[in-house]
Formats: C-alpha cells, sequence, structure tokens
C-alpha cells in the first residue's frame, strides 16, 4: 500500500489531519519531526538552536529515505521538507503527496509560535515562507487540499480526494 505524505508551512494542520486520516484509513501515522526528535534525543528546537537549520535539514533527508522504505504510512513532514528535491524524490517514490495548502492568516490564529523555530522571533516570517515555498509544495503535490479553519472539513476533503489514489 502507498504512503500518504502531506505537505504545507508550518502550522497548516499536517500533524492533526494526517493522525485522523491514519486512524479513517488504519494506516500507521509518522510525524517526520517527531521522528527526527526520537533519532536525536532532541527537540527540533534544540536541534536548530545547537546545531542549526543545515544539520536538521540533513536529519530531515534521512528521515525521507528511511520512512519511504515500506508503505502503509501517513506521513506529515516538515514544513521545510520539500527545500531539499533529494527528500521529495525519496517521498514521492511510493507515495501519494498532499499539499495543505493553508493562508498564514489562518495559520497564525491557530499556532503557537514560541514553538516553531522558524518563527519564534518573527511571526512575518511565516508570510515570507509562503512566498518562497508555495510553488515548491504546490509542484511536488498530487493532490491540494485547501486547508480550512474547520479540521473536520479538511480531513472530509482529503479522504475524498484520496479514494482514487488509493
Amino acid at each position: 500500500m502507498k504512503n500518504v505524505v502531506l505537505i504545507g508551512l508550518t502550522g497548516c494542520g499536517k500533524t492533526t489531519v494526517g493522525k485522523k486520516i491514519s486512524s479513517l484509513l488504519s494506516m500507521e501515522f509518522v510525524d517526520m519531526d517527531a521522528y527526527i526528535e526520537k533519532k536525536e534525543g532532541k527537540t527540533v528546537k534544540e536541534i536548530f538552536e545547537d546545531s542549526g537549520e543545515s544539520y536538521f535539514r540533513s536529519l530531515e533527508t534521512i528521515a525521507s529515505k528511511e520512512l519511504s522504505e515500506t508503505g502503509g504510512k501517513v506521513i506529515a513532514t516538515g514544513g521545510g521538507a520539500i527545500l531539499n528535491p533529494k527528500n521529495m524524490e525519496y517521498l514521492k517514490q511510493n507515495a501519494v503527496i498532499i499539499f495543505l495548502d493553508r493562508s498564514p492568516d489562518d495559520i497564525l490564529k491557530k499556532i503557537n509560535l514560541s514553538i516553531r523555530p522558524m518563527l519564534a522571533q518573527n511571526k512575518n516570517r511565516l508570510y515570507e515562507l509562503y512566498k518562497e515555498r508555495h510553488h515548491l509544495y504546490k509542484t511536488y503535490a498530487d493532490l491540494t487540499i485547501n486547508g480550512k479553519t474547520d479540521i473536520k472539513e479538511t480531513v472530509k476533503e482529503t479522504m475524498l480526494a484520496l479514494k482514487t489514489y488509493l
């Protein structure tokens, strides 16, 4: 069975939606950031602070390869996983890629900025990230779901869209 890979900006709902659809599909759920944290014994924030973003990005590539080796998982990537084409090459091998497209305004209403390393010092960075990354999310996605404030609606739309892929 294929994996379902969720991509999108930090805070767009990848983990929340991923957990719900993994339950509905009876598939294993993996949050890539949590996977990296467990392997490293540090939070993403600590990894960024101690070793820098480039080191974290190298860990994402390793995780992308490892998680793609078998199917049957719903994988919520970190928001920047799309920055390295190798990550997406690994993830796309055995998966349907879903872009949860949610506006920065909607995201900022819901998230805790202090736990987001890329946003902790500057919430306007989310708008910059959206501008920088949106085309990459669109390029790599097999499906784009317009993220709603109502998670139930986003899950419903995602499940309907997945019927043609799984």
